[in-house]
């Protein structure tokens, strides 16, 4: 078992299981019911297909590419992507409903992009990503929220 495979099998579900509603972000302004939003509507823009605009230039790609597939993680205050909006819904009647379903589509995430050799999501700043890309950025992504409401 690689890395990220054991990240979102093992370890999302363990860490939210010790997550408080109560829980103050270190930084921004998102609550937790937003976070735990926000990174499953990532989650499913990720299993998309959906297409959008760069909004840096192509040229920075590779740049850009050689960020996400490096150990840095995301800095503090990062703008989220404006595709998000579409996704981002609080739907969920009840916080421990919230961290199941998070977990559930993690683990459904997992599975997608180890399983389908011609996976590809989208995100306008590193272009079109194949499923290892998609799964580094979506491990940089719940770290980075993860850290933000003190999970790791």
């Amino acid at each position: 078992m690689n890395n990220h495979q054991e990240f979102f099998q093992k370890e999302v579900p363990q860490l939210l299981k010790g997550l408080k509603a109560n829980v103050k972000g270190k930084w921004g302004s998102m609550s937790v019911d937003q976070m735990l939003d926000h990174l499953h509507a990532g989650t499913l823009l990720m299993m998309s297909n959906k297409s959008g605009d760069l909004v840096v230039e192509e040229e920075k790609l590779p740049r850009y590419k050689a960020f996400l597939m490096s150990d840095k993680g995301f800095m503090e205050g990062a703008q989220k992507p404006k595709m998000y909006l579409d996704f981002e819904k609080t739907d969920f009647d009840a916080f421990e409903i919230a961290k199941e379903m998070l977990a559930a589509i993690v683990l459904e995430f997992d599975k997608t992009t180890r399983e389908n050799e011609d996976f590809w999501s989208f995100h306008p700043s590193f272009g079109q990503l194949n499923a290892e890309e998609t799964r580094q950025l979506q491990f940089k992504h719940i770290r980075h929220h993860f850290q933000q409401f003190g999970l790791l």
